[in-house]
């Protein structure tokens, strides 16, 4: 489930041409007035977070997922519950100047971020601009809702796993994925029994490795091929 205030977008981006992404690759930045890309630009700064660290993303920004992934995390738990990846922004709802939903968002990922003061944002796309923009995203994420829940209904958890570990891996850019069996449990809401059965299924046809907490895609296609394809671009 995609995180409250997060952009949703079928795909994550995929730079071209530069090792470094940069907010000018970003599709939502892409998207917005001229006008207000340049008063961005003025007011932001990229900077990079360790998939380590512990301290959640404040809410004060509005922050540009140019690489990785970040995570997110009810109140005093360490489960992630759901993945925000690159070409995402989180805190759309911040500009609006509301707190959000309480949950923690931090690096799942190694992640390359552009940070911009959310009261910046509001001045620059103005209270009306943001609420039609807000109100897509909200129909996005209805939309979202409905595939994974149809999802969920019809597909093994083999092939739901499959899914998301590409989404994780083409969103923190082929990283390895720091996430343990419980953790990816929670995000797909099924038993760890039923994780473990899963993976052992995944890693026995070479698609996957895993080992102490970490998730190694060996074949993207392979894995592809197993995976439902649900939401894919």
């Amino acid at each position: 489930m995609p995180a409250d205030s997060a952009a949703v977008l079928p795909s994550p981006a995929r730079p071209i041409g530069r090792s470094r992404p940069n907010i000018h690759d970003h599709p939502v930045y892409r998207a917005l007035p001229s006008d207000a890309q340049q008063r961005l630009i003025a007011e932001g700064v990229e900077l990079d977070l360790s998939g380590d660290a512990q301290t959640p993303l404040d809410r004060d920004h509005l922050w540009f997922i140019l690489s990785g992934v970040l995570g997110v995390f009810p109140a005093a738990s360490d489960v992630c519950v759901a993945p925000i990846v690159s070409g995402s922004v989180y805190g759309w709802d911040h500009a609006l100047g509301s707190s959000g939903s309480g949950a923690d968002v931090r690096p799942l990922l190694d992640v390359r971020l552009f940070r911009v003061p959310a009261a910046a944002v509001r001045e620059a796309l103005g209270y009306d601009w943001l609420s039609r923009f807000i109100a897509l995203q909200a129909v996005q994420r209805l939309t979202f809702l409905e595939q994974e829940a149809a999802c969920n209904a019809s597909h093994r958890v083999s092939e739901r796993l499959a899914k998301w570990l590409l989404r994780l891996h083409h969103g923190g850019n082929g990283a390895s994925l720091r996430l343990t069996q419980a953790q990816l449990a929670a995000m797909l809401g099924v038993q760890r029994t039923s994780i473990n059965a899963a993976a052992s299924n995944l890693q026995t046809r070479g698609a996957v490795r895993f080992s102490r907490g970490k998730a190694s895609i060996l074949d993207a296609d392979s894995l592809s091929n197993l995976s439902c394809r649900c939401g894919a671009a």
